[in-house]
């Protein structure tokens, strides 16, 4: 999830905001980005035992707390997979609100769910009472498959729970978003709003209210099947464990220059002059429905930031807090400096020559607090940056184990030896000769581009396999035999009736069929070559060259694209 399978706001990259007026809402990314005196040198923020003696580069001492204390990094024990889907849709203000109340709003905790709302043909999305619990529901996306001869026809994606509480929380900083949105006639900075729901058992699931100028309003759904065991035995089976959680997702975005960084960096908190000018209760234009609050903990070394969001009535949500160092809060400033100063060095010699980069400075308290995210960025002589956080998760109670429903028939001799020459019919030899049937894919069969019955003129070639590669015959590359045969009829599923003699003898050896059937007719007028949508071989995997008379079966894999 393309996604929030990992906490980052990379994915989230969009159209910034310009004007110096609002690069007063940075200052909430930039508070553990350094501090300066009135001189313009590094504060030291260790006490001076021993002012008498010539000045010492301050040493921080950093006990290392036990190793049992600290998280294990460690890779997956294990293989596993998933499969997602991410789609959006344009939406009205008023249509947003409606479906987030019958989802997981007010109107959903009164039993007015919402029933398979189509977010594209044949993908819905619902939620339902959860009969083990009065304090969450369920949410589900589910799709209906294309091809008619595929069961089931309905599959579910992602079937996991919500609660109620954070379900009202999401639905009101949406409202409050969207009625700053409506007052300034759109013209607002780009912010998405995400409702985040993970289960084991059920998926993951990013509910999101998506703006930009370009795009407008969007909602948008990012969902992800359960991830599953790759071990063998256990297909098919969940892969994680633990308890379901939720969580609720903000980003906003901003454009500003060197000097408005420098300044917000190191002078925004009046740290140099006194910490009554840290910010509370700070709007963050043009977002005045966010609130930042930062308290210093200059003792140790760290700052406190909380965000809140001002309700349409006026309420206050608790959004998300956490803490952060100025140390690494330095290290993040000096990194932006050096790739700020690069951008712009190139963008002088030549305009449009420097290399996009990015800077992230991730800090976090996921069980007391949250997690607020940064992400510096430069491209095209721009300086931008990407600005998010996310509330504490909330722990949830599981669904039953969503298995993916679709069946796959292995065929009993899958992994049958090759036929000897003699069970062929014929006998092992240097040289021989092949003989060739036709057939098609179920590809070529099911394409709604077929435009004609799979019968007409086969022409081709063979080559020897070190000649080939997948984009076709290598340059100057010549065949060994080529060959032409009349109303070759593969209408049936078994494929060409009869077979096919190549009056070529060949070397024992590894050879590549090439070839198309011209079901059109029309050859004559292209050359010899296949037109769009004629079914056409393609060279993956060799065809051996082993007995006297070798049988093969020749597949046409697909019809040839418009853009070959």
């Amino acid at each position: 999830m393309k996604t929030f399978k990992e906490t980052g706001v990379a994915r989230w990259q969009r159209e910034v905001v310009h004007g110096v007026c609002r690069a007063g809402c940075l200052a909430a990314l930039l508070v553990v980005s350094g501090c300066s005196d009135s001189g313009g040198g590094a504060v030291n923020l260790m006490p001076d035992a021993n002012a008498n003696e010539p000045p010492q580069p301050p040493v921080t001492e950093v006990p290392e707390p036990p190793v049992s204390d600290l998280p294990q990094l460690r890779p997956a024990s294990s293989a596993s997979e998933y499969v997602g889907v991410a789609v959006g849709t344009p939406m009205e203000e008023a249509q947003i609100l409606a479906v987030l109340s019958q989802l997981l709003g007010q109107d959903a905790a009164s039993g007015a769910n919402l029933t398979n709302f189509a977010l594209q043909p044949g993908l819905t999305l619902s939620s339902s009472d959860d009969s083990r619990s009065s304090e969450q529901l369920i949410l589900q996306v589910d799709m209906l498959v294309s091809n008619a001869d595929v069961a089931p026809a309905q599959r579910t994606l992602f079937r996991g729970p919500a609660s109620y509480a954070y379900g009202a929380i999401f639905v009101d900083v949406v409202a409050a978003a969207l009625q700053e949105l409506r007052n300034t006639g759109g013209n607002i900075s780009p912010f998405s709003l995400e409702y985040r729901s993970r289960s084991a058992l059920g998926g993951q699931l990013a509910l999101i209210v998506d703006y930009t100028r370009t795009t407008g309003l969007q909602l948008k759904v990012d969902v992800n099947t359960p991830r599953t065991s790759l071990i063998a035995g256990n297909i098919n089976q969940p892969y994680l464990s633990g308890a379901p959680f939720e969580s609720i997702y903000g980003l906003v975005n901003f454009t500003l220059s060197r000097d408005q960084f420098d300044f917000f960096s190191t002078r925004a908190y009046g740290l140099s002059a006194g910490a009554n000018q840290n910010f509370n209760d700070f709007l963050l234009l043009p977002h005045r429905w966010l609130r930042l609050t930062v308290t210093p903990l200059l003792d140790d070394l760290t700052v406190d930031v909380g965000f809140e969001v001002v309700t349409v009535d006026g309420r206050r949500l608790d959004i998300a807090r956490a803490p952060a160092s100025v140390i690494a809060g330095e290290q993040f400033r000096e990194t932006v400096f050096r790739m700020v100063d690069n951008m712009n060095a190139a963008e002088a010699l030549l305009p449009g020559s420097s290399v996009p980069w990015s800077v992230p400075f991730y800090y976090d308290d996921p069980a007391g607090g949250g997690i607020v995210e940064v992400l510096a960025q430069g491209s095209e002589g721009q300086f931008r940056i990407a600005y998010a956080v996310e509330t504490p998760v909330n722990a949830l109670q599981d669904v039953e184990f969503v298995a993916y429903q679709g069946n796959v028939e292995i065929p009993q001799d899958w992994d049958a030896a090759r036929p000897t020459c003699d069970e062929l019919g014929s006998a092992t030899a240097l040289e021989g000769s092949f003989e060739l049937r036709f057939n098609a894919s179920s590809t070529v069969r099911r394409s709604a581009n077929l435009d004609g019955p799979l019968r007409g003129t086969v022409i081709g070639s063979i080559y020897r396999a070190e000649d080939v590669t997948i984009t076709g015959p290598n340059e100057g590359a010549r065949s060994v035999a080529d060959f032409r045969f009349a109303d070759v009829d593969v209408t049936s599923e078994a494929g060409s009736p009869q077979s096919y003699s190549i009056p070529a003898t060949l070397s024992a050896g590894q050879y590549q069929i090439l070839g198309f059937m011209d079901i059109d007719g029309n050859e004559a007028f292209t050359g010899g070559s296949p037109d769009v949508n004629d079914p056409v071989m393609i060279p993956i995997g060799a065809y051996a060259m082993e007995c006297a008379l070798q049988p093969v079966t020749v597949e046409f894999a697909i019809l040839l694209p418009d853009d070959f």
